[in-house]
């Protein structure tokens, strides 16, 4: 029998390294292990299932399993036991055994990621059994045939033979039962399996028995490289990890874009663009692809492009109400009207018998500052003229008409006329615009009477008038705005403002 056995892992040895050999390419898995026949337990499996004293142990190397995975969870294999087996219910010892054949198990935690070093499974086969028999013989009529029990079998379990029984060599054997492999590493571990074999071709269960094997356990077959979980023949990028969705290629970036088909494998981008970012190339936060001027900047309101200044003014055209003719930012981008700066500035007020200018003209001098900044008057110079009405005396009249007139200066450079351009005069009382024979008398174009009160009279003598050094007064004629087909523009002081009671009799 040892003789035997030694054969019988010589085999093994040799058959196992060829099959090694030759399918690394194939999800293949291996077992080389000893087992143990059990024919004592087969009525009763609780009662005598663990009672090792009657099992038949094969030295290790004496049973082999071959199984390759055809699916999730299922995989086929071929078993094959051989040695020198007792079969102690039936005083059987020594004799040559063999049981081969092909089973399908089904693991249900080998897809599991948190258990992967735990695979039980369950198992079917159809197998040949060789076992000699041969001079065996129970007809089944003569009642209990204890004599048939090996010695050391309890025959105090009072089992029947009773059937008939004609000892043959050569048997079909169906096979199922349970096993758990315990994975060490990914490659490498321990199985444990037992099953129950029923042989077909007898009536009677004397031949039947259970197998128990224990075995270590190789997983091969699967090359992978770059250790990703993805078979090398599966792999798209078989030297560098990656994802299963990617078929094995890394997406570094995280765009969605494996980056074999990625042109900027380390920039985010769309999938319109080769997984690269669109380019902005003028900055203004407008992608080329939706820039309508992608190398000037623009805002995204006007597709990307800058928005348009026709006339040059300064007022770009979406909010010029008049595009095509220039005009100030004040008036939306259209030309003033006529306007006569004299007029603009001639109501403004000062504290009782002062220069000091009171809060409500500083609006006015605003206005005249901003007119006199006009391309026009670029370069001309103006006097500013101060007068008063015809009471008090002359040289009171003078001194605060002058002292009125740069008063209004001083405001005008602060708001930005050059000094140099500005000269203020006084002149009293001596061009008065109103005398006692005008009122009441004195009419406009229209027909109406300009003055009907002394103080009316009073009001319009005192005044500080802006002239050009080089013309009568300050005028400046531009185009008038067409209402009809424009939305009017803000009306300036000089045709708002209202004749205000003077704060002062000076």
């Amino acid at each position: 029998m040892k003789k035997f056995n030694l054969l019988v892992t010589a085999v093994a040895t040799m058959f196992a390294t060829a099959v090694f050999a030759q399918n690394t390419s194939e999800k293949w898995y291996i077992g080389i292990g000893a087992h143990a026949t059990d024919h004592t337990s087969v009525r009763g499996a609780f009662d005598g299932f663990f009672d090792t004293d009657d099992y038949s142990i094969v030295p290790p190397l004496s049973k082999l399993t071959v199984a390759r995975s055809i699916g999730k969870n299922l995989a086929v294999d071929l078993q094959a036991s051989i040695g020198e087996i007792d079969n102690k219910r039936l005083k059987v010892k020594d004799e040559f055994f063999l049981l081969a054949g092909l089973g399908v198990r089904y693991s249900p935690l080998s897809e599991s990621k948190s258990l992967k070093w735990l695979d039980p499974y369950v198992r079917v086969g159809a197998n040949y059994h060789r076992y000699d028999y041969d001079g065996i013989e129970i007809d089944g009529k003569n009642g209990k045939h204890y004599t048939a029990y090996d010695d050391d079998y309890k025959e105090d379990k009072n089992y029947e033979l009773g059937g008939k029984f004609s000892g043959k060599n050569d048997m079909f054997v169906l096979n199922g039962g349970v096993g758990i492999n315990f994975w060490i590493t990914k490659n490498f571990g321990l199985n444990i399996e037992s099953q129950y074999n029923w042989v077909t071709n007898q009536k009677t269960d004397y031949s039947d028995f259970f197998q128990h094997s224990a075995s270590i356990i190789f997983k091969f077959g699967n090359n992978d490289r770059d250790k990703d979980g993805i078979p090398d023949k599966e792999d798209r990028c078989p030297d560098i990890p990656g994802l299963p969705e990617f078929q094995g290629c890394p997406d570094t970036d995280g765009d969605g874009i494996p980056d074999p088909d990625d042109a900027c494998p380390n920039e985010p981008g769309p999938k319109e663009n080769n997984g690269c970012p669109w380019p902005d190339t003028d900055g203004d936060g407008v992608l080329d692809k939706d820039d309508a001027c992608p190398t000037v900047p623009g805002p995204k309101e006007n597709n990307g492009c800058p928005w348009p200044d026709t006339d040059g003014d300064g007022v770009l055209d979406k909010d010029d109400a008049c595009p095509t003719v220039p005009g100030p930012v004040k008036n939306n981008g259209c030309p003033w009207t006529t306007i006569d700066v004299s007029h603009v500035i001639k109501d403004i007020l000062f504290e009782f018998n002062s220069a000091k200018l009171t809060k409500e003209s500083l609006p006015m001098i605003a206005d005249a500052a901003l007119l006199l900044k006009d391309k026009g008057f670029e370069g001309k110079k103006f006097y500013v003229d101060g007068h008063t009405d015809r009471v008090g005396s002359v040289a009171v009249n003078n001194k605060i008409s002058k002292e009125r007139a740069q008063a209004v200066v001083n405001e005008l450079v602060k708001e930005g006329i050059s000094k140099d351009r500005l000269e203020a005069r006084g002149f009293g009382k001596s061009e008065l615009l109103c005398k006692e024979h005008d009122i009441k008398v004195a009419k406009d174009k229209n027909g109406n009477i300009l003055y009907p009160t002394q103080e009316v009279c009073d009001k319009e003598n005192r005044r500080v008038v802006i002239l050009d050094q080089n013309e009568a007064r300050v005028v400046k004629t531009v185009k008038v705005i067409d209402k009809t087909k424009k939305a009017p523009a803000p009306k300036s002081k000089a045709h708002t403002s209202k004749s205000k009671a003077p704060a002062h009799k000076k």
